[in-house]
């Protein structure tokens, strides 16, 4: 990647948002809920964290820093480390939201949050807020930093793995907290950190969740036009045979969300109570009418 100066770079970032203004507010939305949960329910607990954030609240705990000045100096020198090799998108999307992070972490530091007497739920809390926030930032391909830029250089330049070392990395690190905080907090830092895991999956998945049904009946004009007038959707029809009885039937294969699914069960069944349905779910659709192939 060439060098840009600083007033090329801001231009650069400027065409990106134009281009990719759904990418721009998901991510704003998503980096200031993770700082929130850096700020009002990971430090004031002393709760262990992974990648750089994790060492940003480390150096809050033992020095009084602001997880502020660490998240923005890490994310600007591991971006120089990997900048030939990195995409310029990864670069400023990646930039943005550490930037945004500090400053989000900045503003939320002026205020105080009350306490919670149950640790376990503050961690809880942690990792929702945070992996609602990191998945946000995933889900239109952006990128949080810290370990991210890391091993996506790595792969870039020596093929590794990137989540066997994203883990590894995270791991290390948050055992490492076990200098600073006790046992307890460590765990329940691990908690967190494994409810952020699962919210990010969520997020990532709920977004693009629909439902696959597969029809096989003697109605296929009358399923065919519900399919096709009042769902408004398409379908693959391919001609199937009963294995045991040799019968010829029609089978639809269509993808729709859970509503419409639903529909067109009943729709099915008041034609055709001898149907046979299946339902089942599916996380992603890349197609016309879904998504786009170059949202991937």
């Amino acid at each position: 990647m060439e060098f840009m100066s600083p007033n090329r770079l801001v231009g650069r970032f400027a065409e990106l948002v134009r281009r990719e203004w759904n990418t721009f507010w998901l991510a704003t939305v998503g980096t200031v809920l993770m700082s929130f949960a850096i700020v009002a329910l990971t430090i004031p607990y002393r709760f262990a964290g992974a990648g750089l954030a994790g060492i940003a609240i480390l150096t809050k705990y033992v020095w009084n820093i602001s997880p502020a000045w660490v998240i923005a100096f890490g994310n600007v020198f591991l971006l120089g480390w990997g900048w030939k090799v990195l995409s310029p998108r990864f670069v400023l999307w990646t930039l943005y939201v550490s930037m945004l992070t500090s400053g989000a972490v900045a503003f939320f530091e002026l205020f105080s949050y009350p306490m919670l007497q149950d640790e376990f739920l503050a961690a809880i809390l942690a990792g929702v807020f945070g992996g609602l926030g990191i998945g946000l930032v995933f889900r239109v391909g952006a990128s949080t930093g810290g370990t991210d830029v890391i091993v996506m250089a790595a792969r870039k330049r020596w093929g590794v793995d990137v989540g066997m070392y994203s883990f590894y990395i995270n791991i290390a690190i948050l055992l490492g907290s076990w200098f600073v905080v006790d046992l307890e907090k460590l765990l329940l830092g691990g908690i967190a950190l494994y409810v952020e895991s699962l919210v990010i999956d969520s997020v990532l998945k709920s977004f693009d969740r629909r439902k696959q049904v597969t029809v096989i009946t003697s109605k296929d004009d009358e399923v065919r036009r519900f399919i096709l007038e009042i769902l408004g959707k398409s379908a693959t029809v391919v001609k199937a045979e009963g294995a045991y009885t040799g019968d010829e039937r029609m089978m639809f294969i269509v993808v729709v969300n859970r509503r419409q699914a639903m529909e067109l069960k009943r729709f099915v069944v008041s034609v055709d109570p001898r149907a046979f349905i299946v339902l089942s779910d599916v996380a992603e659709v890349v197609g016309e009418g879904f998504k786009h192939w170059k949202h991937i």
